[in-house]
């Protein structure tokens, strides 16, 4: 079972900044997840929000900003462990830092109701651009059309199937959504996680990863019934690496 260091090592540092990712690998970490968005000019940086409210205390909104705009502000600013100064890295100095030790990436694209005209084909031109990135990469988005257009434009790319408030009633036709797009993964919430659930989706043909668990009874309780992988903001969360300091 993967253990997917969500948005970095985000229980212990910023999530989705260069310290978050640092820490990741620092504590062992292989597989990979970020949320990437897109600036007023062009360029794409990696932070979950649409807006830096919960983040850096501001409502401004990624794509009205250019990139020197948005990196004046702190995204730790609300982060009780650490608020020392962290803004929001572009895509490239996040695979600096992780692409080498990367086993598994997943590049959660936020474009709800195409937000970022164009992202997907720059995104894929980006995982093109380096050796071996674009093997091990996962696409996943909570945007249908998101997944369609990335699907039409690149036959190869592996995309992971999110659904909204998805539920056990919804399962079905969701799993009937990620084949339309040809996914190869599902990706599940932690409350509907269920073996009867996951059986369902194994038997449709995905592997399955699940988010966000951040409880090792609940790791290894999804390691037991045959989960492919976790999103935790804990990648010590198996006791398989120790955090320093």
């Amino acid at each position: 079972m993967r253990i997917i260091s969500h948005r970095g090592a985000s229980a212990y540092a910023p999530e989705n900044t260069l310290k978050s990712f640092a820490l990741a690998v620092e504590m062992g970490s292989h597989d990979f997840e970020f949320d990437v968005h897109q600036t007023k000019d062009g360029i794409l940086v990696v932070h979950h929000d649409f807006d830096l409210k919960r983040t850096a205390g501001h409502a401004v909104r990624i794509a009205d900003l250019t990139y020197a705009e948005l990196k004046k502000y702190n995204v730790a600013a609300t982060f009780r462990r650490d608020k020392g100064f962290q803004y929001v890295p572009r895509l490239e100095e996040v695979m600096d830092i992780i692409e080498k030790p990367s086993h598994w990436l997943n590049f959660e694209v936020k474009n709800d109701h195409n937000v970022y005209p164009g992202i997907e084909e720059k995104l894929l031109a980006f995982l093109r651009s380096k050796r071996g990135l674009f093997e091990k990469t996962v696409v996943s988005s909570f945007d249908h059309g998101t997944l369609k257009r990335f699907r039409e434009l690149s036959p190869e790319i592996k995309l992971a199937y999110l659904g909204h408030n998805l539920s056990t009633v919804l399962l079905l036709p969701a799993l009937k959504k990620a084949k339309a797009v040809g996914a190869v993964n599902f990706h599940l919430a932690l409350r509907i996680a269920f073996k009867f659930n996951l059986l369902k989706i194994k038997k449709a043909g995905f592997r399955v990863c699940v988010y966000t668990v951040n409880e090792k009874k609940d790791a290894l309780r999804l390691k037991e019934i045959g989960v492919d992988g976790i999103f935790t903001n804990h990648p010590d969360i198996l006791g398989k690496w120790t955090l320093k300091g």
